[in-house]
């Protein structure tokens, strides 16, 4: 009898998820095999080079992922503004039922049927999560509902570079990379740099600075594109999108076609109910 319950708990903690350790913490991140994504616009290997990520672990059929969704549905709305990527590996055969699943729950971030991933980390528990910093190393592993794992993607957020700017090398600007994460102190630097575009004298700190202001304002029209896209069909998630962009970057010109639309949808009936409804939801609280 011992020997049935000594079995029985192995298995409970198999299942689990438990006895995973630190797999390949510190190590660098096996790449993503993917069977089909379910959602639009995937990240592809290169999108992800240079970014801090999460991959998750998770199955329609595994109860404490399917609790988890809002968890991560609020993770991703927090931090997509600030370049982090998740990315939902389902373990599922069908990707019909993971598509209608993905409507039904209101998932907004990146859903795809597995194929090998989690056999190169080493999976053996639904849900794991695993955080990779932007040069590539996975910094945490663990379950997604762990205070930790929020803790571990600010601290990868924190050590990478600034949304806008994934990818690109800061050089001698690095000093004001802090500022270039977006507020207060972000159009202040981003004119600091500018000012080196006509720098002739100093050719390599001039070919920094050209990166730099082609790719902020590069991707905040790209950003402004999408929203556009979606003023017809969800114009309260469009006027997210927007916000985000003014509240963030506001002071320089390329914000500019962002903020207007911003100004026009705030008075539409969809964002005035939506704000009404936020407004009674921060006095109830």
């Amino acid at each position: 009898m011992r020997e049935v319950k000594v079995v029985v708990f192995l298995l409970i903690v198999f299942l689990s998820g438990s006895c995973w350790g630190d797999g390949l913490v510190g190590e660098n991140a096996p790449e993503i095999t993917i069977r089909e994504w379910i959602t639009s616009n995937p990240p592809t290997q290169e999108d992800l080079a240079g970014r801090v990520y999460v991959l998750e672990f998770w199955a329609t059929w595994c109860h404490s992922c399917v609790d988890n969704i809002p968890h991560l549905v609020g993770l991703s709305d927090k931090y997509k503004d600030k370049g982090l990527r998740l990315i939902a590996l389902s373990q599922d055969k069908s990707a019909e039922k993971v598509r209608r699943f993905v409507r039904e729950k209101g998932i907004n971030y990146d859903v795809a049927i597995d194929n090998g991933t989690s056999d190169w980390y080493g999976i053996r528990g639904y849900p794991t999560a695993v955080v990779v910093s932007h040069t590539g190393q996975v910094v945490w592993r663990g379950y997604p509902w762990s205070k930790e794992f929020e803790d571990a993607i600010e601290a990868a957020l924190s050590a990478g570079p600034p949304p806008l700017l994934v990818g690109v090398d800061l050089g001698p600007f690095r000093h004001l990379r802090k500022a270039l994460w977006g507020g207060r102190e972000f159009a202040k630097a981003y004119r600091e740099i500018e000012a080196f575009t006509d720098n002739y004298d100093e050719p390599g700190t001039l070919a920094v600075a050209e990166r730099i202001v082609k790719t902020i304002d590069g991707r905040i029209l790209q950003k402004t594109r999408q929203a556009d896209k979606l003023r017809a069909t969800d114009p309260v998630r469009a006027y997210k999108v927007y916000a985000g962009i003014v509240g963030n970057y506001y002071g320089i010109e390329a914000v500019q076609p962002a903020r207007m639309a911003y100004l026009e949808l705030r008075n539409s009936k969809e964002v005035k109910r939506y704000l009404s409804e936020l407004d009674k939801q921060v006095g109830a609280g």
